[in-house]
């Protein structure tokens, strides 16, 4: 598959990209699913106007799941997640530490993923994160660049992670309420889980009437830096066939 580097957004040898670029827009980020929780918080960014972004683990080991199991309900989210005008970008096959695995296996961890991504999608994003934040070693770089991927971190992390419950999230939302400004005029790109069951229920929730009332636009990682929704993907065929093709 051709892996061109297109546009003007940074690519893993050039940079890796921690925050929106277009004043305003807040990027609202979801890790590790899809999961029970994935449709949800859809359909909430949707009744808010609000789109997301969804970096996908295909097997996660946790979970004891594979997001291209035409038996689940996976595959249908990740076809919808793109049909209503979501992102989705790349976590991995099954969230290795990516700086303590060689080469092939990096590559193989990111191939997996799109193999899964293509059967599902008929593409593979050139989006994606890396697990647990780890993107500094210079072969990681090295190889997510020649695979044609930028790496995306973030620079509001609602550590949503260590406070799954009724009580805790609230320090999640304090977390999110204290980093944004309230002018409305800042950029920011939020790490979130959609594994996680109260940050569906009141952490999604909170954020967007935080956003709301500070005049913000929750929009994707590839909209908040400017890039044509035409080059968050490729096709693996080369067909040129569309995104909106996908349902």
């Amino acid at each position: 598959m051709p892996r061109p580097h297109r546009g003007s957004v940074p690519y893993a040898g050039d940079s890796t990209i921690f925050t929106c670029t277009q004043p305003g827009q807040v990027a609202l980020t979801f890790d590790d699913g899809p999961w029970h929780y994935t449709a949800r918080i859809m359909d909430l960014l949707e009744r808010h106007g609000a789109r997301g972004t969804f970096f996908v683990t295909g097997h996660n080991l946790f979970l004891h799941r594979r997001m291209d199991d035409e038996s689940g309900p996976y595959p249908d989210l990740l076809r919808a997640m793109v049909r209503r005008g979501h992102q989705v970008g790349s976590h991995t096959w099954t969230h290795p530490h990516l700086g303590a695995v060689g080469s092939e296996e990096r590559v193989n961890q990111m191939v997996w993923n799109e193999m899964a991504l293509r059967n599902v999608l008929g593409v593979v994003p050139t989006y994606m994160r890396p697990p647990y934040g780890e993107w500094r070693d210079a072969s990681v770089r090295r190889d997510l660049d020649a695979l044609g991927y930028h790496v995306v971190m973030y620079d509001v992390d609602t550590k949503d992670y260590k406070h799954n419950s009724e009580e805790s999230i609230e320090d999640s939302i304090a977390v999110f309420e204290s980093a944004v400004r309230e002018d409305g005029n800042a950029s920011y790109i939020v790490l979130c889980h959609d594994i996680r069951e109260w940050t569906a229920l009141r952490l999604v929730p909170a954020m967007l009437r935080i956003l709301g009332e500070r005049g913000y636009r929750a929009v994707t990682v590839g909209e908040c830096l400017g890039d044509p929704e035409r080059l968050w993907y490729r096709d693996p065929e080369e067909s040129g066939r569309a995104v909106e093709e996908i349902t």
